[in-house]
């Protein structure tokens, strides 16, 4: 069995490729490929990427969903659907193109999923959704799959998984291996290049750009994150960039934590930078110790040409299809999603 994940992220898209097989009468999985493209670069030729994941002929793809939808194939989405996942009409400019990769690849008739975001789970309490879309993208599910895929006992999981990327942040809350609750990159804290969560009165008062409103705008020029967390002392606003970015983070992850979790995984484009920081923080805050790893870092720490969203979207076909990880997708309650990104808004 052959399956695909594909995650759209602000600054890259990434595929992974996952091989089940039998050996030695065990069954068995293997990454085998992963790529890393540009999302410029895939805006402005999503055919070279199409024509990428056709020549795998893979048994199922997981493609990227965005604020989700119930589980449902790609050649079953009509326009409304389209819409309720991009938040985005046919005549309207998009940041990732993620519409227009979908109504592509619907033509092309592959056999694939988009899936639920956070807030269509039964497991997440109705409470928690009220007035409130984005409690992490379906981009985050993928990486909570992934991050589960790692542990020998899914079903005892008890952690936070704090995605820290280029454009958002994103933080979501797992108790015994399933998802219970988030904090979406639109309502979290600042992210390095996007605002995040704002003041209406400033909504109100002026023009706010998506991508705005991050360190990147702090600083006034734009510079790698490389570059800011190893010199952010030294120059005017860099400080003041790099406090504000933090505290945002540990704010976040507080605000889901609780006694009975000691575990945070990270990911993301920037989380290598700011882990050991984010261990400090939270054991300054709470006065006790917290285990913190990154599941996106490698051995040299050199860029890796995967992601842990693409990875999961991967396992996640793969558990659809009835294959190795059916025990961990369905335990996740992934198919029994339910209701539309709208519901309990009462604004």
């Amino acid at each position: 069995m052959l399956t695909i994940g594909i995650d759209a992220g602000t600054s890259k898209w990434a595929v992974s490729v996952l091989e089940e097989y039998r050996e030695k009468g065990k069954t068995k999985t293997e990454f085998k490929f992963e790529t890393t493209i540009l999302t410029k670069e895939v805006k402005k030729d999503m055919g070279a990427l199409l024509n990428l994941i056709q020549d795998f002929n893979p048994d199922c793809i997981v493609f990227p969903s965005g604020y989700g939808l119930p589980l449902k194939k790609i050649s079953e989405l009509d326009d409304n659907d389209l819409f309720k996942i991009s938040l985005k009409k046919e005549s309207e400019k998009e940041s990732l193109g993620i519409r227009k990769f979908l109504s592509e690849a619907k033509k092309r008739k592959f056999n694939g999923y988009v899936i639920p975001s956070v807030k269509q789970l039964p497991t997440v309490e109705n409470f928690k959704k009220i007035n409130v879309i984005d409690l992490g993208t379906s981009d985050k599910l993928c990486s909570v799959i992934y991050a589960l895929s790692l542990s020998k006992n899914f079903k005892t999981e008890n952690f936070i998984l704090a995605e820290i990327g280029y454009g958002f942040n994103a933080f979501i809350k797992i108790y015994g291996g399933k998802i219970c609750d988030g904090i979406g990159g639109t309502i979290a804290s600042s992210g390095f290049l996007a605002h995040g969560k704002t003041d209406k009165e400033i909504i109100n008062n002026r023009k706010v750009e998506k991508f705005s409103g991050g360190v990147l705008s702090i600083l006034k020029k734009k510079i790698s994150p490389q570059e800011f967390f190893k010199n952010y002392k030294n120059f005017k606003n860099r400080e003041l960039a790099h406090l504000y970015f933090m505290d945002g983070l540990i704010k976040d992850i507080s605000a889901l934590s609780d006694p009975k979790i000691s575990k945070i995984y990270l990911c993301g484009k920037i989380s290598v930078f700011v882990e050991g920081e984010i261990k400090e923080g939270l054991e300054r805050k709470s006065g006790r110790i917290f285990e913190v790893e990154n599941i996106e870092k490698n051995e040299s720490n050199a860029c890796i040409h995967w992601s842990s969203a693409g990875r999961g979207g991967a396992i996640l076909a793969n558990g659809i299809c009835g294959g190795k990880f059916k025990n961990l997708t369905d335990w996740m309650e992934i198919k029994d999603a339910r209701g539309d990104i709208f519901d309990y808004i009462f604004m």
